[in-house]
Order: structure tokens, then sequence, then C-alpha cells
């Protein structure tokens, strides 16, 4: 990740054909959204035990292009958003960010094109309130961090804020 950066935080690590990466696929894939609301509380119990997260002030799921919402239903960062926001006492801010470019799945593609696919593909949308100062960005797996960076440079062109990130599962 290149930007600044005052926490980062994942409940699992996965392998590719692992059992975690095969619930993630459930939850993203097969309307499992019972297990987004679970797993993000989940996360949140483990962020409230955890002396790493500091307050935050508020919540920003990663957005999905509205053509991909529309396939799939949902967005499954927003469905985690929402569960930690109600076990952190903390708001869930939507639409601070937008996706604007629509990108191919990254699954499917590597290291390097997954920065090019990403780049410019979100932008600032609303202004935040005043009294957020620290928000927790929340994406579903960090594989390469492209997507939380590009997301994080959206925002902080905009906003002089701290920024931490969290998901459910990081990448080995």
């Amino acid at each position: 990740m290149n930007f600044p950066l005052e926490n980062a935080s994942a409940l699992f690590y996965f392998e590719k054909e692992g059992k975690v990466a095969q619930m993630i696929h459930q939850f993203k894939y097969l309307d499992q959204r019972h297990l987004g609301v679970y797993l993000g509380h989940w996360l949140g119990d483990t962020l409230l035990e955890s002396s790493n997260l500091k307050k935050v002030d508020g919540i920003i799921p990663v957005p999905l292009h509205p053509s991909k919402k529309r396939k799939r239903g949902y967005n499954q960062a927003a469905i985690i958003a929402g569960a930690l926001s109600e076990k952190l006492k903390v708001p869930l801010v939507k639409e601070t960010l937008i996706r604007v470019k629509r990108t191919q799945s990254l699954a499917q593609i590597g290291y390097d094109e997954r920065w090019r696919e990403v780049d410019q593909a979100f932008e600032f949308n609303k202004p935040l309130p005043k009294e957020m100062k620290h928000v927790l960005l929340v994406d579903d797996v960090i594989t390469t961090g492209a997507t939380l960076t590009a997301c994080a440079r959206a925002l902080l062109k905009k906003n002089p804020l701290k920024l931490s990130i969290v998901s459910l599962a990081c990448r080995l």
C-alpha cells in the first residue's frame, strides 16, 4: 500500500483454493449474504478486542460499478461494512466513493494488470462530515492492495484523512 495507513486488519489469510476462499466465493457469487453479515460481525468483535484499531469516525465500503451491482444484486463490501457499523457503533458512509470505471473481474488477472485495471476507477462523490477524521475502508479481500490503494487515492485527493483498512481475508 503506498498511502498513509493507520491500521490494516483481516480476519483470515487465504490461499486461492482454500476453505476461506471457498466461503468468500459463496458469499460473493452465490448470494449467501448471511455469510457476509456473520463474518462482518465476527470481524467487528475481533476489532473491538484488538488494541490495533484506533477510534474511527466512519466506515466506507469499496463500491461496485453500478452495472456489476445490478447483476450481482448487492455489494459484498457494503454488507461487511454494515455489519461492522453495527458492531463498532460507527456510522456507515455510503456514496462517498463511487466506481466510475467498469473493470474486468480482478480475480482472473495478474498483479500488474490489477493495478492498471483499477487506476482511476474510483472518484470522490460526496463530502464527508467535518467530524470524520479517521475512516475505515472495507473490502471483502485484499489480494494485491490495488483496489484499496485506488480508493484511498480518491478519498485522500479531497480529504485530509487518517485511513485504516479492513477485509475478511488477505491473500498469503
